[in-house]
C-alpha cells in the first residue's frame, strides 16, 4: 500500500457528507470549527461560574451567620461591659484583703499585737511556710497562749475586725492547773496575692 492510498482511507469517514449540497456542508463546518468550540467554551467557563456563584452564596450565608451572632453580642456590649466593671471592682476589693507579700510580717505583727493587748501570753507564735492555692497562697501561723476566757473572746473579736483576711482555727483549749486561766493552740491563717511572673 504506498502513501497515497493510505491518504484516501483516511478520507473515508468523509465520503458520506461529499455528496451533500454546497450548504449543507458551509453549516457543517461553522457547527464544527464555530458553535462547538464556543459551545464547549461557553459550558466549561459558564459551569466554572456556576460553581463559583453557589461557593459565594454559601459564603455570604456563613458571613449573615456570623454578623447576626455579632450585632447579637454588640447589643449585648453594654451589659458585659458593667458586668466586667463590677467584676474588676469585686476582685480590687478581694485584692485589699489579701496582703501582698511585703505587708506579712506587718500582718502577723498585728495578730501578734491584738493578743497582747487581749491579755494573752503566747508561748508559741511560729510562722509556717506559705502554700500556694491558685491565685492565692495560705500563710499559716501555729499559735500557742494562755489566758482566760474574756481575753480569747477580746483576741477573736480583734483579729475579726482587722482590714485583712485572718482565719483563728483548729483551737484547742484546754486548763492550764492555774485558775481561770485556758491553754490555747491552733492555726491563725491568712491568705497572700499571689503576683504573676511576667
Amino acid at each position: 500500500m504506498n502513501i497515497s492510498q493510505m491518504k484516501l482511507e483516511a478520507l473515508d469517514p468523509l465520503r458520506p457528507i461529499l455528496p451533500l449540497p454546497l450548504w449543507q456542508k458551509l453549516t457543517g463546518l461553522i457547527l464544527l470549527f464555530v458553535v462547538l468550540p464556543i459551545g464547549g467554551y461557553g459550558m466549561l467557563v459558564w459551569q466554572g461560574m456556576l460553581d463559583q456563584i453557589e461557593a459565594e452564596k454559601k459564603n455570604i450565608h456563613q458571613q449573615q451567620v456570623i454578623l447576626r451572632k455579632n450585632r447579637k453580642l454588640a447589643a449585648d456590649l453594654p451589659r458585659k461591659q458593667k458586668e466586667y466593671a463590677k467584676l474588676e471592682q469585686q476582685l480590687r476589693v478581694a485584692l485589699n484583703l489579701l496582703p501582698k507579700k511585703a505587708e506579712i510580717p506587718d500582718l502577723l505583727e498585728s495578730v501578734s499585737w491584738a493578743g497582747k493587748d487581749s491579755g494573752l501570753e503566747f508561748t508559741t507564735f511560729k510562722p509556717l511556710g506559705e502554700k500556694a492555692n491558685g491565685i492565692y497562697a495560705d500563710v499559716p501561723v501555729s499559735l500557742q497562749m494562755t489566758g482566760n476566757y474574756k481575753q480569747l473572746i477580746l483576741f477573736m473579736q480583734r483579729v475579726g475586725e482587722m482590714p485583712r483576711i485572718v482565719n483563728v482555727n483548729g483551737l484547742s483549749i484546754t486548763s492550764s492547773g492555774e485558775k481561770d486561766k485556758l491553754k490555747v493552740s491552733g492555726m491563725a491563717t491568712t491568705y497572700r496575692f499571689l503576683e504573676q511572673k511576667k
